[in-house]
């Protein structure tokens, strides 16, 4: 048989292969994981923000240190063990918070930054509109953090301008006022500096936000007022490595439920968000914060994108590429590969199919068979066949035709057997054939005779 040549090289087809396979691999990929490709930076206040209330810095600090650092965008994350940093915006409803901390009583330790700053992502007059960037257009009214964290704890929040320190000021002289000042050495123009239960002291921003409450002890401590700038759920748990500045205000007749872990809030978010970071003593001191509730438990520092719009949910694409799925989708994928393997190294080139319709004289015989097969009529063609075997025969001995036929089978039956049979046995199985096999078979066995004694 004539063989086809290949008009495409096996190099370039395998080639072609691997990029259309790697290519569907990766639309299934990015069908399934939705949002968690993006990267977040969009410059809002949270873990995966640049912008200047981010957390970005935080979170490198972190990872630099040796830390490791994720961040989550499903709600499922909320029961792995570690810290979860939580990062809500001024939206965020008070129920599905005090849920998160329900949920973590017993799993780690969780940091809730309340919102600080409102900014603006998009192009305003005299700001050039790049991606990540965030323009700060005032303080956050207290009453947001107030209301989402009412399900938790009940606090107040009080914004401090500079012109009420200032008036904290009075009865100092200007030199006390300007050494203070000097002091920071903070490009933040940070005027006050703060004592802190977990590290050395910090100074606090011109404008800054402070909290009191019942049930609030104090991490730092605003040094006019004595209010908490970073502070934690009093529950009746005792926190060694948080080391609080005041005393405990539960009593026996409180009917609060300890927590095995702790619930830090901080109130101002400039000593943790990415302006903060710019200031040493402010990242070393979150540094020190976030190492003594990494301290309470183990796993990985959680920064939450959930309460940022920026969650994900599960769906049966983004669960083949995640364990135990993980393991079947692999396995599924060699599967195909193997199969396309096989494909390319097929056994012996390509075959050019026979024409249906032959040319010549064979053609007319070999259709006209494939005819009455095709109609299972063989049984029809049994005596015209060996009539003409017959016929061949008498002529080819010179016998008279006008004989009559028993005569002429009987001098046909005088030439010999073949195999053990006679002319006329021979024919007669071939009229009684029942089938088309059986048909095939005597009529083979005919002229089988015909050839060995007539030729």
């Amino acid at each position: 048989m004539s063989v086809q040549a290949n008009p495409f090289k096996r190099t370039t087809i395998i080639i072609m292969f691997a990029i259309g396979f790697a290519a569907f691999i990766a639309l299934l990929y990015g069908l399934g994981a939705g949002d968690q490709l993006s990267s977040g930076n969009n410059g809002r206040a949270h873990g995966a923000s640049n912008s200047l209330v981010g957390y970005k810095a935080l979170a490198n600090l972190l990872e630099k240190t040796g830390r490791e650092v994720q961040f989550s965008r499903s709600a499922a994350d909320i029961d792995k063990p570690g810290l979860l940093i939580v990062t809500p915006n001024v939206y965020a409803e008070a129920d599905k918070l005090a849920d998160v901390i329900q949920e973590r009583a017993y799993v780690g330790p969780t940091m809730i930054i309340l919102p600080k700053w409102n900014v603006a992502t998009t192009n305003l007059v005299g700001m050039e509109s790049k991606k990540g960037w965030a323009q700060r257009l005032g303080i956050v009214a207290s009453d947001s953090g107030v209301k989402m964290l009412s399900d938790i704890v009940d606090i107040k929040l009080q914004t401090i301008t500079p012109e009420q320190d200032n008036q904290a000021n009075e009865g100092k002289s200007e030199a006390v006022i300007a050494s203070e000042r000097q002091s920071t050495e903070s490009k933040f123009n940070m005027s006050e500096i703060a004592s802190s239960a977990v590290g050395d002291p910090i100074p606090v921003p011109d404008i800054h936000i402070t909290m009191t409450g019942d049930y609030m002890r104090s991490i730092v401590e605003d040094p006019e007022n004595g209010e908490s700038l970073i502070g934690y759920v009093d529950d009746g748990g005792v926190y060694d490595s948080l080391e609080s500045l005041d005393p405990s205000q539960i009593t026996a007749d409180d009917e609060i439920d300890a927590a095995y872990y702790p619930v830090v809030i901080v109130a101002d978010a400039d000593l943790m968000n990415n302006t903060g970071m710019g200031n040493e003593r402010i990242a070393r001191h979150a540094y020190d914060l976030i190492t003594a509730l990494e301290a309470q438990t183990d796993g990985p520092i959680m920064f939450d994108l959930t309460f940022n719009g920026l969650g994900s949910s599960d769906n049966l694409l983004s669960l083949a590429f995640k364990p135990p799925f993980l393991s079947a989708t692999i396995c599924l994928i060699i599967a195909a590969l193997a199969a396309a393997w096989i494909a390319f190294n097929r056994f012996g080139p390509p075959v050019r199919e026979r024409r249906s319709i032959d040319f010549g004289k064979a053609a007319l015989v070999n259709n006209s068979a494939g005819f009455i097969h095709r109609m299972q009529r063989e049984h029809l063609v049994a005596d015209p066949y060996g009539e003409m075997i017959r016929s061949e025969a008498i002529d080819a001995i010179g016998l008279s035709p006008s004989a009559s036929r028993e005569d002429l089978n009987r001098k046909l039956d005088m030439l010999g057997e073949v195999r053990g049979n006679r002319f006329t046995a021979l024919l007669n199985n071939l009229n009684q054939a029942q089938n088309s096999r059986e048909t095939a078979e005597h009529a083979a066995a005919l002229y089988n005779w015909k050839k060995e004694l007539i030729g």
